[in-house]
């Protein structure tokens, strides 16, 4: 039920290829994503990554192949989530290796690195920031609403951290895009 909301949300947020184009296609489409990571020293980052574990299969209808994603960790909850107008939140770490999905508005998340990313509908992020350790006084990341109206997200929170990564960078997968 997780894997297909999941999916659903990420084919629904422009991600789709028709089966014409599909077929066309040599190698599955990537999905990019914002990693907030830390690193070995507890730093946290934030990394442009893609996934592209899709394969071509019969999901929503038969005899219509879409890219699906394969080896999809378990979820052990979502929740929707609304950060008010102005609303900006204390530094923290992720509670749960997480995906951040915006629906509507602006969102901002900055790691202790001093990097500050914003984001709207259609650009993913994934916290991996659990071994993050104080940095200056700051731990995580810290995040909050851009603009003039809330900022609607669903978290997608897994049961633990993905594994067999190929790049520690990509706590939700895949490889950095260069």
């Amino acid at each position: 039920m997780m894997k297909r909301l999941v999916t659903a949300l990420v084919l629904g947020l422009g991600f789709t290829i028709n089966s014409a184009q599909a077929e066309k296609s040599a190698s599955p489409p990537a999905i990019p994503y914002w990693s907030v990571w830390a690193d070995t020293e507890g730093v946290t980052h934030q990394t442009r990554c893609a996934v592209s574990n899709l394969q071509l299969e019969d999901f929503a209808s038969s005899g219509n192949p879409e890219w699906v994603s394969q080896n999809d960790p378990a979820s052990k909850r979502y929740v929707f989530n609304v950060m008010p107008v102005g609303w900006v939140g204390n530094w923290h770490k992720n509670p749960a290796p997480q995906w951040i999905i915006p629906l509507s508005g602006r969102w901002f998340v900055k790691t202790t690195d001093g990097k500050r990313l914003e984001m709207g509908p259609g650009e993913i992020s994934f916290g991996g920031d659990q071994n993050a350790q104080i940095v200056n006084g700051q731990q995580g990341h810290q995040s909050g609403s851009v603009g003039n109206q809330p900022a609607k997200v669903i978290i997608i929170q897994l049961t633990q951290p993905i594994v067999g990564l190929s790049d520690p960078k990509c706590s939700g997968g895949g490889l950095p895009i260069r």
